[in-house]
This record gives C-alpha cells, structure tokens and sequence, in this order.
C-alpha cells in the first residue's frame, strides 16, 4: 500500500514560507538549506526541504511555482495543545473564522490551514 512520504507547498516565497511552516509543523529545515535560507541562494527553482529527524513521519517540501491560485492550494489539519494556536499566530498566521472543534488559519501567503485539539 503507498505510504505518504511528502506534501509539498506551492509558494511565491520560500523564503517567507520555509521558516513558518518550520516553526509551526516543529520540523527543522535541512542543513543544506538551512545555510542556502541564510544566504538567500536558494535557484529559482530549488525547493526546501523541512524534514522529520526520526524518520518516521513524512517530510514537507516548500517548493517554489510562478502560476499559483490565489489560495487553496494546500489544506493541512493539524492537532495542537494548549497555547500552541497563540503561537501560530506569534509565527505568522492569520485567524480567518473560528469554529466550535477547529479554527482556520492562512500563512503568510494565504494558504489556510486548520488547527483542531484532539479528543
């Protein structure tokens, strides 16, 4: 059966994007372009890697694209504790609505994502 291995985000600015989803997912960008973040020498075209230490959960790609739709082109749900949706929005996000199990975000490009607490 295939397993997820990667999602990969379709952005405007890596180098705007990279370091929220980082923040916000807890996974560290890889060293190669960790130093290539720095130096603002990432190719036109070259994505960022943010990839899971333990190897056990799957590796998120921050990739470059021209032709993007205004939003829309991801959607990740992702669990929290207490305080974590402050410091989402400490690290770049935007409170689009409020619902009673979840609340939607966007990233700094717009993208909206949810945050919900597990039961």
């Amino acid at each position: 059966m295939p397993q997820l291995a990667a999602i990969v985000i379709h952005c405007r600015d890596p180098y705007l994007v990279a370091p929220f989803w980082s923040t916000i997912t807890g996974l560290p960008v890889a060293p190669e372009d960790r130093a290539k973040l720095a130096e603002r020498s990432l190719g036109p075209t070259e994505s960022v890697l943010l990839t899971d230490p333990t190897g056990t959960g799957p590796d998120i790609w921050i990739a470059p694209a021209e032709d993007l739709p205004p939003v829309g082109r991801i959607h990740l749900d992702l669990a929290i504790e207490d305080g974590d949706l402050e410091a989402v929005v400490a690290a770049g996000a935007t409170v689009v609505h409020t619902l009673p199990r979840w609340t939607v975000l966007a990233d700094p490009e717009g993208n909206e994502f949810c945050l919900f607490r597990r039961h």
